[in-house]
C-alpha cells in the first residue's frame, strides 16, 4: 500500500494505514495523514465481482464532471487522479482508486427509526434528480444483468435442471413459490420494453450503509460505494430501499415471526425519495411504484433459492441451509408486503399525486 500510496501523490511515511469500513466485495483502507489534518479512503476493486473495473471510473468520473458542471453545491464524491493523470492505479493484476474521506460523518448498518430512512431516501433522491440531465452515452453497466430479474429467473430454471437434486426435493414448497409469482419477471419485462418508461443514472445499491450522515446533525450528507452507479429504471433503487429499510430483520434474521413490512419506515422513506425526485416521476414510472418493493425482495430471494439449489457457489456461507434460510426470509417478508398492498399503494398514491 506504500507503494500504491505514492502513484497517488503521497508520501507513505506521512501516513498511517488502516482497515475501513464494514463492506465484503472491495478491500477498503483509510489513510491518515500523521502531521496534517488530511484522510484519504483507498481502495481495492474485486475483478472477480466488477470484470472492468475501468467502467466504474468511467461512470463515476463522467457523473462527477457533470455534477460539478451544472450543481457545484452537491456534495460527490469524486475521484483523486494518480500522478499521471489516471484514476486507477495499476499494480500486479489489481486495480486501486482513491477518493477524499467526508470530514465529520458517520454510517450506519441498520434502520432503527423512521427519520433514518427518510433521509437516506433523500439522499438517493437527490441524487438522481442532479442527474436528470445527465447523458448516458458511453456509460455503462459495471456490473452487467445485476438487477436483470428474467435473467436472475432463466439462472432459476437452470438450477432446476442441474442442481442438486436431493436439495430440489427437500424445497418443493419454496420452489413453488418462486413459481407462483412468475408474473412478476413478467411485470419487469414490460417494463424494460416500455419506451415511455425511462433510463437513469441510479446508484442500484441503496442499503442504508451506502450514505454517510453528518455527525453533528444527523442529516444526510451524500451517498457512497459508487461502484454500481449506472444507467437503470428507478424501481431498483427504490426496491432496494424498500427491502433493506422496512423490515426490522436482515436478510439473515431466522427469527421469521418478526419479518414485516413496517409501514411508517415505508412511508418515511417515500416521503424523503419524493421530497426530491416527485416533480421528474414519468407517468409509465408512477404506474409501477409499487412494483418496485416486490420486484427486489423477489429477485433476492430468487436469487438466494438459486443459489441453495447450485451447492451454495455464489454467496459465502456459514452452514448448509444458510441461502435456504435467506430465501425462506425474503418469501416472508413478500408475502406481508403484498398482504399490505392497499395500505402500501395509498402511501405512494399520497406521495405523487
Amino acid at each position: 500500500m506504500e507503494h500504491i500510496s505514492k502513484l497517488f501523490g503521497l508520501e507513505p511515511d506521512n501516513y498511517s494505514f488502516k482497515p475501513f469500513g464494514s463492506g465484503h466485495i472491495n478491500a477498503t483502507f483509510l489513510l491518515e495523514s500523521i502531521s496534517e489534518n488530511k484522510r484519504f479512503v483507498l481502495q481495492k476493486i474485486n475483478i472477480n465481482v466488477f470484470k472492468k473495473p475501468e467502467i466504474i471510473a468511467k461512470n463515476v468520473g463522467n457523473t462527477s464532471d457533470f455534477l460539478a458542471k451544472n450543481h457545484p453545491e452537491y456534495l460527490f464524491i469524486h475521484q483523486i487522479n494518480t500522478i499521471n493523470g489516471e484514476d486507477l492505479a495499476f499494480v500486479d493484476g489489481e486495480y486501486w482508486r482513491m477518493s477524499p474521506f467526508i470530514p465529520n460523518s458517520y454510517s450506519i448498518n441498520s434502520v432503527s427509526e423512521p427519520q433514518m430512512a427518510y433521509e437516506a431516501a433523500k439522499a438517493f433522491g437527490l441524487l438522481t434528480k442532479n442527474l436528470h440531465y445527465l447523458p448516458l452515452e458511453g456509460m455503462q453497466a459495471s456490473i452487467p444483468g445485476f438487477h436483470d430479474l428474467a435473467w436472475r429467473y432463466q439462472q432459476f430454471e437452470e438450477s432446476l435442471i442441474n442442481g442438486n437434486q436431493n436439495r430440489i426435493k427437500e424445497v418443493a414448497q419454496e420452489i413453488e413459490f418462486i413459481k407462483s409469482q412468475r408474473h412478476l419477471v413478467e411485470i419487469y419485462q414490460n417494463i424494460i420494453q416500455n419506451p415511455d418508461y425511462p433510463t437513469r443514472m441510479i446508484h442500484h445499491d441503496t442499503k442504508i450503509n451506502n450514505v454517510l450522515f453528518d455527525k453533528t446533525t444527523h442529516k444526510s450528507l451524500c451517498v457512497c460505494d459508487l461502484d454500481t452507479l449506472m444507467p437503470g429504471k428507478i424501481i431498483s433503487d427504490i426496491g432496494d430501499m424498500v427491502r433493506t429499510y422496512t423490515c426490522e430483520e436482515s436478510e439473515e434474521s431466522i427469527e421469521f415471526d418478526k419479518i414485516e413490512v413496517r409501514t411508517e419506515y415505508f412511508e418515511a422513506l417515500m416521503n424523503g425519495y419524493f421530497s426530491q425526485m416527485k416533480s421528474l416521476i414519468s407517468p409509465a414510472e408512477k404506474e409501477n411504484l409499487f412494483f418496485a418493493g416486490p420486484f427486489m425482495i423477489y429477485m433476492q430471494g430468487l436469487r438466494f433459492l438459486t443459489d441453495y439449489l447450485n451447492n451454495d457457489i455464489y454467496y459465502p456461507v456459514k452452514f448448509p441451509e444458510h441461502n435456504l434460510n435467506r430465501a425462506k426470509n425474503q418469501r416472508i417478508l413478500l408475502e406481508d408486503f403484498l398482504s399490505k398492498a392497499f395500505e402500501l399503494m395509498t402511501i405512494i398514491k399520497k406521495n405523487i399525486d
